[in-house]
């Protein structure tokens, strides 16, 4: 490295304890360039009508923090821009990194272009304005606003126009009606915003595909995982073997219903399984299939040591694919979806198996060839850990990933 840079970061989203996987990538992030020698300084918003915002002792963080306290009314584009680069003007960094953000984040950007800066998205929130999601009536969306305005605008306005006349803000549509991306000349602000920036960060080829045109510099960079805290275990020895399936699975985008058809095909032939859920409709409940609920991270690693293969089958473009991650930590084979990250994640017949997206058939032949093979699940599971120790701790992510993004930035 050609020495130590003075790096901020900007978000408008972050809370710790996290509230998902875009505090943990920041989070992460941070502290890792700070341990590799750099002075790093996270500057977040905090808002007093938003939960989702700045949930965060900025002293208590292990680098150096400040929160910029909002209200409602001034996290607009007229003053929050004015006040974040007041901040890093004080602060004078090197390089600027932004983070999460919404429809603010070209505003953001702009106010910031004195300085080289990287952007960091999570998801499909440029290409989706309507959710993120990219996902709608079932199936994924072939859609891309930057490419499609227009047809995004039209599909985004219906679903946004009655929680904003009704007042019911969450951060989404709080951005989205401050920054009035509604307009036609947001999308030429975005536009330009983009390609000014030096780099953009990505987590899958899909996301790559749709800045294409629009960035010069697209680098994909996976999340990761705390290795220490998802230890590998060796199976337990179970009178059932058990089919686990951790996160959020009521989001009917994680494919619940993929892997309840495919438990119901293989109940009828066998009954040496359960199928293990973090879901909380207890109602649900069979002979083969147990929701257990939402679980601490600290139990969620113990889940993890008491199933035998673990269960991805969503049915949505999976921007990165956390939970295959945590079990190949864990030392468990998995059985996912071939979409977004999740198929870049898993290497098929080598630490699981993909499937297509939605086929309960294929799900139940992949989980059928693990529940009959100790050895082939041991061989799997200790291959996933191998691939998440060497491609996916924090550390060793961070120390491959973001320097030559620094040097190229700041040579």
């Amino acid at each position: 490295m050609s020495g130590a840079k003075r790096l901020a970061f900007v978000d408008l989203m972050f809370s710790w304890p996290p509230h998902g996987g875009a505090d943990v990538d920041l989070y992460r992030t941070v502290e890792g360039l700070q341990a590799l020698g750099h002075e790093v300084h996270l500057f977040f918003t905090g808002c007093e009508t938003s939960w989702e915002r700045g949930k965060a002792d900025a002293a208590s963080l292990p680098f150096p923090a400040t929160r910029l306290d909002f209200t409602r009314s001034s996290l607009t584009p007229r003053h929050a821009p004015k006040r974040i680069r007041e901040a890093l003007d004080a602060w004078q960094p090197d390089a600027v990194v932004l983070g999460h953000a919404f429809f603010l984040k070209p505003f953001i950007a702009d106010a910031l272009a004195h300085y080289p800066a990287i952007a960091r998205y999570y998801a499909y929130e440029v290409a989706c304005p309507r959710d993120a999601l990219l996902f709608k009536n079932g199936a994924p969306c072939p859609m891309n606003y930057l490419r499609t305005p227009d047809i995004c605008r039209r599909c985004t306005l219906p679903t946004l126009k009655p929680r904003i006349t009704q007042w019911r803000m969450v951060a989404w549509t709080h951005e989205y009606f401050a920054a009035r991306a509604f307009m036609p000349v947001y999308h030429r602000r975005l536009a330009a915003s983009l390609k000014r920036l030096d780099a953009v960060v990505v987590y899958n080829a899909l996301m790559h595909s749709q800045f294409e045109g629009f960035t010069d510099n697209i680098v994909i960079v996976p999340g990761g995982v705390d290795t220490d805290h998802f230890s590998y275990a060796p199976p337990e020895e179970r009178a059932k073997h058990v089919i686990l399936m951790a996160g959020r699975v009521e989001d009917p985008m994680k494919g619940i219903e993929v892997l309840r058809e495919a438990g119901a095909r293989l109940a009828a032939e066998r009954s040496d399984f359960e199928i293990h859920a973090t879901h909380p409709n207890f109602r649900l409940d069979t002979s083969w299939f147990k929701a257990i609920g939402w679980q601490s991270p600290e139990d969620v690693v113990d889940r993890h040591h008491e199933a035998a293969i673990c269960a991805v089958p969503s049915v949505w473009e999976e921007p990165f694919g956390l939970a295959a991650v945590e079990a190949m930590a864990a030392g468990r084979p998995v059985c996912a979806s071939r979409v977004g990250g999740l198929q870049h994640i898993v290497r098929d017949g080598e630490t699981g198996f993909l499937f297509e997206r939605g086929d309960a058939a294929a799900l139940a032949d992949c989980l059928r060839r693990l529940l009959d093979d100790a050895e082939l699940r041991r061989r799997m599971g200790e291959a996933g850990r191998r691939v998440v120790e060497q491609e996916y701790d924090w550390r060793r992510l961070i120390e491959r990933h973001w320097p030559p993004l620094v040097e190229k930035l700041l040579p």
